[in-house]
């Protein structure tokens, strides 16, 4: 079976073709194969399963699994299934170079026999324990980097994926390997050169084996079993795309089988690159007089340089930097929508491209995108809110991105857009990483929360749109917030002491340079209270969370501070209601500002609904200077039972607005406005929502308006959301078979229903109060997995008008702004450039360089143009020449052979004429030229080499 089919990096006439049995070297040319690499173990050779195989004393053949050239084009690197790979050079087909593991000393050759570790071994088979078996080598890729003048190279990189012990850390391994520079051979009257009459020269064979020494390796760990890996040249798109790479993305497993994750590092690794510190140092040449002696005698830089190397060493990190992906591919476990007004998103985009320590961009863009407006709708863009998508990511960390309409917007391709969508903003990502591993919160050593698992440890994420903090839920059951652009003279990153046990500060916590947001606290995860239930962020400076047990925490954020601790939310309740729920979870909190029907004054109200339908209404007194209690006992009122995510939002009567706790509302309540607070008549309604029902009622807590029954026809409501649009609002309820229900507030009649995209998650779909929303669709996980990766994220809206066509897909042109190619590389001489000729064989001396429309020409149809006649065919040395080197009697015949072909057609024209109308039966031939190669191999050169094998085995062992 063909396994892979490789050019020649520098000459495109040559193809290797890897097959299960070894490689073969194809010339297109002349339709021959020219070389075969085949690898056959003695008798006593460990290869990848070691010493302790059971047919260690049998000859074994293995398997080919990946391959890859040398970027000299001098030496190949073999992948077998026993984990090991295999060195070749092109000039040397009989044995290899070197055989080893990824791992394996460079003194140790696995395809030689060392008599008496195999003797120690099968003398004492039961004390030495077996090794544990390899994964094979399922990808390499060779790179060299243009950090020589040499032409021929200088070190190189050879990736490898697998081979390792079925129990080391998932990755992949970097081999840093050293310049391939053999030296020039001996000339023709030389005694060596006299002895050496076929293969490689020892001197040379040695210089290759000197080559392979590996100078450093580092393993790129992922979170999972690696499937693939993809390195990302720079400039060239030559040797494969391997030269020279900047980049490279690992794609591995998770939970979900169909899903994979993709992580991007640098490349190479930063302790591959050679930088030493300089000779003088900079803060000595700036200042003369500086570490002179008082005698006035030149000073002595060797302490100097001392010093200078060594904080080098520590400033520079052996990890390599991790590579900033795109957004398609992120794997996203949850998104949430959010609408900011014009000053907010100013905050949010600025400095929306800068730096980030530690981190790289990833070496992926190009091409041109415009929008068309045929219909003349784009002016309207302008006037759509703008709204960003904030992501939870596997990796424990929150991503922010613009998903804006404004960003599409363009006039042809005079100006076309500037950005992606969903544009990525960088500075505002938050990882949680660091705070798991600080043992600031308590977390024990026994606790699961590994951080390269692969469980969704990010449960949920709250987002204050004016304030622009965020809290974020683990599922250690921690609730962290985190603050955007926290003043630079807080830059002590000491640990303070917070006077309540529930809170624990993460001030002490770094962030790297360039990003925004800093942790400020924490709740501490308490067995006691249980898993989070409920958790709500207001904009004016308040966080609540409650718990399975029942308890409810009220934070003042200026502290922080905890101003409300309740373990029973029905206190001083006389009724059956209140008493049989005393201790029940709340399950949705709503923060606003509003009056009640019992209390007129506005004022910051926290309302919590548990699944009974429960409602307990706690207020906020403002007390100088600066001080926020809540008032005890908190008032109680019937809600909706079960209630659903979006479900329980605070009106104005007049308008249909929205009364949030935000600095409109705050403001409202420090002024003691009369405006909001003396007028009798209703001015608010509540709007409850649960599973089953909906019901509005007067002042939250007063006369109720009306109210809906959901029966099972319409399956189960998954979020509730109130839309406004032209001055008018209604209520829409999304379910789970795809359906939007639309109701008149406050009378909740349903005026319409609506076809909807059926959500693929279990989670709710994220929408605003302008009609749009998002759904998703995942990957299918097994039963019981924490991991949902999303595979498409679209955003909807609920109107047709003015409103999707903004969004509509651009034109896109790839082409536009790619960089020039290179020309293609050609061949290097295996010797040092002032030599002319080198001990090449067969290849080195019948090749020559071939452009791409010869292999188009080669292997296309007939209606392609043809080539003009190459000049130099005709000047190619004869195989018996001097120039040629020495040659063996194959090599003799094949040459005779193309000589003949050549003098039988007239010129190269109607040569080239005659295989293009013949290609599917030069095709054919090539075929069977490596069938009958294949066979012969087996049947002659395989049987008289284990023979000889098996007769000198039978010698060592004496039977």
């Amino acid at each position: 079976m063909i396994i892979d089919i490789v050019i020649h990096p520098r000459d495109l006439n040559l193809l290797f073709v890897a097959y299960e049995g070894g490689i073969i070297v194809a010339d297109l040319r002349e339709q021959k194969p020219v070389r075969t690499f085949e690898l056959t173990l003695s008798p006593g050779a460990p290869g990848g399963t070691g010493y302790h195989s059971k047919d260690i004393l049998l000859p074994r053949r293995s398997q080919v699994t990946a391959l890859a050239i040398h970027p000299s084009g001098h030496l190949l690197a073999v992948g077998y299934a026993d984990g090991t790979i295999g060195f070749w050079s092109l000039e040397d087909e009989d044995k290899p170079l070197l055989l080893r593991s990824i791992d394996s000393p460079d003194t140790e050759d696995l395809s030689l026999v060392d008599t008496a570790v195999l003797e120690s071994v099968m003398s004492a088979a039961n004390q030495h324990p077996p090794e544990p078996p390899r994964e094979p080598i399922f990808k390499l890729a060779w790179s060299g980097f243009p950090n020589s003048s040499d032409p021929r190279g200088g070190d190189t990189v050879l990736t490898v994926l697998g081979g390792s012990t079925i129990d080391a850390t998932p990755g992949v391994t970097t081999l840093l390997l050293h310049p391939l520079q053999p030296p020039a051979p001996p000339t023709a009257a030389s005694p060596k050169a006299q002895s050496f009459t076929q293969g490689l020269h020892p001197d040379v064979r040695a210089a290759m084996c000197d080559s392979l020494r590996v100078k450093n390796a580092h393993t790129y760990n992922a979170s999972g079993p690696v499937q693939d890996f993809l390195l990302f040249p720079r400039l060239t798109p030559h040797f494969s795309g391997t030269y020279d790479p900047s980049a490279i993305l690992l794609v591995s497993d998770s939970d979900a089988p169909e899903a994979r994750v993709c992580e991007a590092f640098d490349f190479p690794p930063p302790e591959f690159v050679e930088s030493g510190p300089p000779e003088t140092p900079s803060e000595l040449k700036d200042d003369p007089t500086q570490g002179y002696p008082e005698d006035g005698t030149e000073p002595d830089y060797g302490l100097a340089k001392e010093l200078a190397k060594t904080l080098q060493s520590m400033s520079l990190s052996d990890d390599p930097w991790p590579a900033r992906l795109p957004p398609y591919l992120w794997s996203a476990i949850g998104e949430y929508l959010v609408k900011v007004d014009k000053h907010a998103y100013e905050t949010l985009v600025r400095d929306k491209h800068g730096s980030i320590e530690g981190e790289v961009p990833f070496p992926m863009r190009g091409g041109m995108a415009w929008s068309e407006d045929a219909d003349g709708l784009m002016k309207y863009t302008k006037q759509q809110p703008h709204r960003i998508l904030i992501s939870r990511l596997r990796d424990l960390s929150i991503r922010f991105s613009d998903v804006s309409s404004q960003l599409l917007v363009s006039n042809g391709q005079d100006t076309p857009l500037a950005s992606s969508l969903p544009s990525p903003i960088p500075p505002l990502t938050i990882e949680l990483a660091p705070i798991l591993i600080d043992r600031s919160l308590g977390l024990s050593a026994a606790t699961d929360y590994d951080l390269r698992s692969n469980k969704d440890r990010v449960d949920a994420v709250y987002f204050a749109s004016e304030s622009l903090e965020c809290a974020t839920i683990l599922r250690s059951q921690a609730v962290v917030l985190h603050r955007l652009d926290i003043p630079a003279d807080d830059t002590t990153f000491t640990q303070k002491i917070l006077e309540d046990e529930e809170l624990v500060s993460l001030s002490h916590l770094r962030v790297r340079k360039g990003l925004r947001y800093r942790p400020v606290f924490a709740v501490r995860p308490d067995a006691r209270r249980g898993p989070v239930t409920a958790c709500a962020l207001s904009d004016v400076g308040f966080l609540a969370v409650a718990y399975t047990s029942g308890q409810l925490l009220i934070i003042d954020l200026r502290g922080p501070r905890v101003i409300l601790r309740s373990d029973s939310h029905a206190h001083g309740g006389g009724s059956f209601l209140h008493r049989h729920a005393e201790h029940e979870p709340i399950l949705s909190l709503t923060w606003t500002c509003c009056a009640l029907a019992t209390d007129p004054e506005v004022r910051i109200r926290l309302i919590g609904t548990t699944a009974s339908s429960q409602t307990s209404i706690y207020t906020l007194e403002y007390k100088a200077p600066s001080t926020w209690i809540v008032e005890h006992p908190p008032a109680v009122v019937e809600g909706s039972a079960r209630p659903v995510s979006g479900g329980s939002v605070v009106l104005d009567a007049k308008s249909g607005a929205r009364r949030p706790a935000n600095r409109t509302g705050l403001a409202s309540v420090l002024r003691k406005d009369e405006a909001f607070g003396a007028d009798p008549s209703p001015k608010y309604i509540w709007v409850c929502a649960g599973a089953k029902s909906v019901r509005t009622l007067l002042d939250v807590n007063g006369e109720r308006i009306a109210k809906v029954e959901w029966g099972s026809k319409v399956g189960t409501i998954e979020h509730v959301e109130v839309v406004g649009r032209l001055d008018s609002c209604a209520l829409v309820a999304y379910t789970s078979r795809g359906q939007g229900l639309i109701y008149s507030l406050p009378h909740l009649e349903l005026i319409h229903t609506l076809e909807l995209q059926t959500s693929a998650l279990t989670e709710p779909p994220s929408t605003d109060d302008t009609g749009d929303y998002i759904t998703h669709t995942a990957f299918p996980v097994p039963a019981g997995s924490s991991f949902r990766p999303l595979l498409t994220t679209e955003i909807r809206t609920l109107f047709n008008s003015r409103r999707a066509a903004p969004y509509e897909l651009p034109l896109v042109d790839l082409t536009r702004g790619r960089g020039s190619v290179p020309a293609q590389p050609q061949p290097v001489s295996l010797g040092p450039p002032s030599v002319m000729s080198s001990v090449l064989g067969y290849i080195g001396s019948l090749t020559v360089a071939s452009a791409g429309d010869h292999i188009d020409a080669l292997l296309a149809g007939p209606d392609r143009p043809i080539p003009k006649p190459h000049s130099k065919l005709a000047e190619r040395p004869r195989a018996n020449s001097p120039e040629a080197g020495s040659t063996s009697p194959a090599q003799t015949s094949i040459s005779a052979k193309a000589s003949e072909m050549s003098s039988g057609v007239g010129d190269l024209y109607n040569r080239l004429g005659t295989a293009l109308q013949e290609r599917g039966e030069m095709l054919g031939d090539l075929q069977q030229s490596l069938d009958s190669l294949e066979q012969g191999s087996k049947n002659m050169v395989a049987q008289a080499k284990n023979l000889a094998a098996q007769q000198t085995a039978k010698r060592w062992f004496g039977f």
